[in-house]
């Protein structure tokens, strides 16, 4: 029999452990979100908690030249772009530390400062955790944020015919980076390879952009897992098709060369990469005329990259000869 992949391991505890009762989207979206009054009817009646979690695993989640700061980094970034993609503020985290014994003081050190560092950088508080001997780095990272039920919490499934598909930043550059860096790959120039590396040793979350944007969307996801996985998770959840134009995608502008030169397939690098942490949504065509002015306020960037049509859960690409195809649903999942 073959073995079950991440998504499968997923659905098979959603399955058991799925608390539909508190949150439909158990499982199935980047958060979940808890009212507090299902704790206690007296308590917050207008208040919801709001949690999701990562966790960080070395030998897959790592790669050469990462410093133990940014390994730190990385472990509470993926929490806090699940976070703001939904437009919610982290305010509080656990943080579990699985830590070889082979792992000297000064670099649990340099793990902590790390910590530390991004915790005050997103006013954080990191509030308690647990520490356990691992044979390599192990950080789960638990992060809680609070909203009020006025506030809308765009979800996977709430795309809607007519409303536009938005992106907040450039796909290829992790891709690219994580190649350079496991490969040893020419780059085009020196500027390319820079940014390239930059996004996978200090991944930034689109975090203003979730903050002051994502209530305004029908959906919304991350895009930690690709661009393409994103598209056909909200596709699918919707019950939808999303028409993609290929040239409206923002890409580096020396990507084509370098995938050319290193015998890369180019619609790989742009929708199979990963890990690259902007918020993909959709929103109505009302709405991206009212958060004109909140874009430029926060000199924030968005994109328009397509429009949701009614169908049963496609992504439909425009390629730039103006052909069509269906965009596979592949992604990074752990255990394929």
């Amino acid at each position: 029999m073959k073995k079950f992949n991440e998504k499968q391991i997923l659905d098979l505890i959603i399955s058991k452990f799925g608390i539909r009762s508190i949150d439909p989207c158990f499982g199935k979206d980047d958060v979940s979100i808890i009212p507090l009054n299902s704790l206690d009817s007296k308590l917050h009646e207008n208040m919801s908690l709001t949690i999701t979690c990562d966790m960080l695993v070395e030998h897959t989640d790592v790669p050469p030249t990462m410093t133990f700061e940014q390994i730190a980094r990385k472990s509470m970034v993926s929490s806090i772009s699940d976070l703001v993609s939904k437009g919610v503020k982290p305010r509080f985290a656990l943080i579990s530390l699985g830590l070889p014994r082979t792992l000297k003081n000064s670099e649990i050190t340099k793990l902590l400062d790390g910590l530390s560092i991004v915790s005050k950088d997103f006013e954080i508080d990191i509030i308690g955790g647990d520490i356990n001997e691992s044979k390599e780095i192990i950080i789960d990272c638990c992060m809680f944020g609070s909203l009020s039920p006025k506030v809308n919490i765009p979800r996977r499934n709430g795309a809607q015919e007519g409303d536009y598909v938005v992106v907040s930043g450039t796909f290829g550059y992790t891709s690219s980076g994580l190649k350079i860096l496991m490969n040893n790959l020419p780059s085009p120039d020196n500027d390319f390879e820079r940014r390239s590396i930059d996004s996978v040793l200090n991944p930034t979350p689109a975090y203003k952009f979730g903050i002051f944007l994502a209530s305004y969307f029908t959906s919304s996801i991350d895009s930690s897992d690709g661009l393409g996985s994103s598209l056909n998770q909200i596709s699918h959840m919707s019950n939808v098709n999303l028409l993609i134009d290929e040239k409206k995608i923002p890409v580096p502008s020396k990507l084509r060369e370098f995938a050319s030169m290193n015998g890369l397939e180019y619609h790989d690098l742009v929708f199979y990469g990963g890990e690259e942490y902007h918020i993909i949504g959709t929103i109505s065509e009302k709405n991206l005329l009212k958060i004109s002015k909140i874009l430029t306020t926060h000199k924030l960037e968005l994109f328009v990259i397509g429009q949701v049509e009614i169908g049963h859960g496609k992504v439909i690409i425009i390629q730039s000869d103006g052909n069509k195809k269906i965009l596979r649903n592949r992604g990074f999942t752990h255990f394929t």
